[in-house]
């Protein structure tokens, strides 16, 4: 079978909380401005949120021949082998029962391999995604 890649899914809620966060950041960052020391705390603050903020732009999915390879942002992936997974369900909250999300909107794809591990996706055609995932486990 041929590898396919889908895009995240990104909620009208994200983009908010996206949008609000990056505004104050830099309007307390201005604001250090007037303490100098206190941008020793501002910059690497607003680098650590910056890189959550803007992380999950660059995840995806991409089913591949024996496995599904999830990239959650710049650093960290997971790969899971189609043999190891035993349910896929789809959910609608706000947050995540698992550690490694792939999630910026409220409805997502739980994905339960191994004993207890859970990871969780958004992909932008939910539908396709689980169609082809679930081609992919039963064959």
């Amino acid at each position: 079978m041929k590898n396919q890649k889908f895009k995240p899914l990104f909620d009208k809620t994200y983009k908010g909380i996206w949008i609000s966060l990056s505004v104050l950041m830099i309007l307390f960052t201005f604001l250090a401005v007037l303490e100098p020391t206190a941008l020793f705390v501002m910059i690497p603050t607003d680098l650590f949120v910056l890189y959550f903020l803007v992380s999950p732009l660059f995840g995806y999915v991409e089913l591949r021949e024996k496995s599904v390879f999830i990239r959650f942002g710049l650093i960290l992936k997971r790969e899971v082998p189609y043999q190891t997974i035993r349910g896929i369900t789809k959910e609608r909250k706000f947050y995540s029962d698992s550690m490694l999300a792939l999630k910026n909107a409220l409805e997502h794809i739980n994905i339960k391999y191994n004993t207890f591990d859970v990871l969780s996706v958004s992909v932008a055609d939910s539908e396709a995604f689980v169609q082809s995932l679930e081609k992919r486990i039963t064959a």
